[in-house]
């Protein structure tokens, strides 16, 4: 028979497992706590950085709309030449178009638990008022041609030109007024606190795309994007990130 007085005589060894087991339970729920409040701490920590870059997004945004609105009208009067030259093919090009009938756009948008800006949207023409009627019958040179016409934001025809005796495909006609438009839009980026340009058609048939911090969208640097509208030297692009040009 076994003999059980030893055991029975020593009862830490029945304790001590639970007591083991207890101090388990203790220290993985402190260590949960732990990791809990800092992880709470982060969010916190988070959303307190969120909510100062989306403020100093909303400052630039209202300086940047300001501006728009009071440069619109200015440059209304005074139609500007624009310093570049619009080149659709060898035989046309256009040189010293003038600005006109500028207008400010905007739109606003439900961000947490605040109003923003959406984006912001300088638009203006670039008048010829030329009507032109191109043929092309080369496959690049109308891939060149349709790229332009995209970027250029007129309004075409576009007719296929086949030949009337037995129907082939001789080329492409597109008919339009050479009026051009060009913009310049501002999307916000809130949460890091940066502002994207994206510009059209101020240095030719193309687009440039670009993203400068908040803090440094003010009244001078605007300033230098108004020289460059008004087709004079400028200093605008200084200091960008993520610059790109998409020629068309």
């Amino acid at each position: 028979m076994t003999n059980f007085t030893g055991l029975a005589g020593n009862p830490a060894l029945f304790f001590r497992p639970v007591a083991l087991y207890g101090s388990f339970i203790v220290g993985f729920l402190d260590d949960l706590k732990r990791q809990a409040d800092a992880l709470k701490a982060q969010q916190t920590g988070d959303s307190a950085s969120l909510e100062r870059n989306s403020a100093l997004t909303e400052a630039a945004c209202k300086t940047v709309f300001s501006y728009l609105n009071n440069l619109a009208p200015q440059l209304n009067v005074l139609k500007p030449a624009s310093h570049a030259r619009f080149t659709l093919d060898r035989q046309n090009a256009f040189d010293a178009l003038r600005l006109s009938d500028f207008r400010v756009d905007s739109r606003r948008k439900q961000l947490r638990r605040d109003e923003v800006f959406e984006f912001l949207v300088l638009h203006w023409q670039l008048k010829s008022g030329r009507m032109l009627q191109l043929m092309k019958d080369f496959l690049p040179d109308i891939e060149k041609l349709e790229s332009k016409l995209r970027q250029s934001g007129v309004e075409v025809e576009n007719e296929a030109v086949r030949n009337p005796d037995n129907g082939k495909l001789q080329g492409r006609r597109y008919t339009f007024v050479a009026d051009f438009h060009g913009s310049v839009r501002i999307t916000p980026l809130h949460d890091s606190a940066s502002l994207r340009f994206q510009l059209q058609n101020l240095d030719g048939f193309e687009a440039i795309s670009l993203e400068l911090p908040a803090i440094d969208v003010g009244s001078a640097r605007m300033d230098e994007l108004a020289r460059w509208i008004a087709g004079q030297p400028h200093a605008f692009l200084k200091d960008s990130q993520n610059l790109r040009r998409t020629e068309a």
